[in-house]
């Protein structure tokens, strides 16, 4: 890894705070990225309770939230053109690819993915 920065793919969020113990495990001491997309999954779930949007807000203040930027919009397009990938996850590949950081996920789907240090997670 790049030191102690990751981009944290949606997947990996939400069984962190499901508390699966691997994914909660790989993020200690961890410097979280995340796509502004993880964010508006994470709190557009439509299930969430006030604690629980409260608890994910919390977090998100602790991470650095990466806005779509011109190069993140080109890189997902490309993505989305090679790899048929889903286009949150095409933003998120390319945030991760962007900011040259390994993306931890816990779905297979970017495996992939040419240029993206991909770090695939199993129960």
């Amino acid at each position: 890894m790049s030191g102690n920065n990751i981009v944290a793919d949606t997947s990996l969020l939400v069984n962190f705070f499901n508390g699966v113990e691997i994914s909660r495990k790989v993020m200690r001491g961890q410097h979280i990225w995340l796509s502004c997309i993880t964010e508006m999954e994470l709190l557009s779930y439509h299930q969430l309770s006030a604690d629980d949007e409260k608890l994910i807000r919390s977090f998100l203040h602790q991470c650095n939230v990466i806005e779509l930027t011109g190069p993140v919009r080109e890189l997902a397009i490309d993505i989305r053109k090679r790899s048929r990938l889903k286009i949150p996850d095409a933003i998120i590949a390319a945030t991760s690819i962007n900011l040259e950081l390994p993306l931890l996920t816990m779905d297979s789907d970017f495996k992939n993915i040419e240029q993206l240090d991909v770090i695939i997670l199993e129960l």
